[in-house]
């Protein structure tokens, strides 16, 4: 369903560019998120709740300059949509940049997600993190 891919193209480009409004428009009201398995990563555990969602996304920018979320491809199979890309940014405190790949597997209903599994090397996203005495 092309619409799928458009609808997350749209909050891609709202993401990385601070809309806001744009990234509200792709989930659910009861959308669920399920990023890596620690908390200590943006995005990481699991968050249910749209609104909590966009809390959650916002959050990033408070820790990281310039932080992107680029889609490179995007693999349409109908409601479920997977998208392969890379996470940028430097983070704040540690003045380290990172970037490394990200796998996002989307459930789409409506047109919105329902149901969103991130992927990211944990490891990279740490060490971007530490100070450089850690």
């Amino acid at each position: 369903m092309a619409e799928n891919v458009d609808a997350l193209k749209k909050a891609f480009d709202g993401f990385n560019s601070g809309d806001a409004d744009a990234v509200a428009e792709v989930y659910q009201d009861d959308a669920k998120w399920e990023g890596p398995n620690t908390q200590e990563v943006p995005g990481g555990g699991t968050t249910e709740g749209k609104d909590k969602i966009l809390e959650m996304l916002g959050g990033i920018q408070e820790d990281w300059e310039d932080f992107q979320a680029t889609p490179d491809e995007f693999i349409d199979a109908g409601d479920t949509v997977i998208v392969l890309g890379h996470i940028s940014g430097k983070h704040k405190e540690s003045g380290k940049d990172l970037k490394t790949p990200f796998v996002h597997v989307w459930r789409m209903s409506d047109g919105k997600g329902k149901r969103i599994q991130s992927l990211v090397d944990t490891h990279e996203v740490l060490e971007a993190m530490k100070g450089s005495d850690s």
